[in-house]
């Protein structure tokens, strides 16, 4: 890990366009963490915009993961594919269509970098205060409940999915993953974890991942 001391436009740092390396806060690269992807998965990105934590999980398996990644949002999605290009990791990482994905088959894993309040990252993004009420909270959790009703449903029969925001909102994080256990009770949470935002150093964001499990049947 190599840690800037001053803002630089990253396009100007030697190795960037050579793909030597990506940038990512310290918090969200804890989430490929938790999940600890094995190299015989095939893995399911659902919402993989920009493709930082599509091309960690690469990275992470050695490039022997099957991995697929899509995004509701077609723009956005062309720039995961920028991504992946640059760190030479096409031949591990299949970019689909979000409404073509339910073709690709049954998933070992599916990771849900899920849309959020954003309230994890309000050091760097102070605009967010201003913009996200407590209506907006609400119809997020409404969203994010569906895109975990979608990836359990794609899930193998002991495939396993992570849930991650950079949200500190409990409606968001811990609250809505025991909703969804409560509703789904086929599985559990096998770990949970939320990172508040460095208030001293603001070195990092906050955010919230969990790893989802179906309950054994042994």
């Amino acid at each position: 890990m190599i840690k800037l001391t001053s803002p630089k436009a990253i396009t100007s740092l030697p190795g960037f366009n050579d793909g030597l390396f990506t940038v990512q806060d310290l918090a969200a690269a804890e989430v490929v963490r938790a999940l600890k992807p094995k190299p015989d998965w095939t893995i399911l990105d659902l919402c993989a915009a920009p493709g930082t934590k599509t091309t960690q999980l690469a990275e992470a398996t050695g490039g022997r993961a099957k991995i697929v990644a899509t995004d509701i949002d077609s723009g956005r999605l062309k720039k995961v594919k920028e991504n992946i290009a640059r760190l030479g990791l096409a031949g591990c990482i299949t970019t689909v269509k979000y409404n073509d994905v339910e073709k690709q088959g049954g998933f070992d894993c599916v990771l849900v970098d899920a849309p959020c309040s954003n309230t994890g990252v309000l050091a760097r993004r102070p605009e967010v205060r201003h913009r996200i009420t407590k209506s907006d909270v609400k119809k997020l959790a409404k969203t994010q409940m569906t895109l975990l009703s979608k990836a359990a449903g794609m899930l193998k029969p002991k495939g396993i999915f992570c849930y991650s925001t950079c949200s500190i909102q409990p409606e968001e994080d811990g609250l809505l993953m025991r909703r969804f256990i409560k509703e789904n009770p086929s599985f559990k949470i096998e770990s949970e974890n939320l990172i508040l935002p460095s208030a001293d150093k603001f070195d990092r964001d906050g955010s919230y991942s969990s790893v989802i499990i179906r309950k054994s049947t042994d």
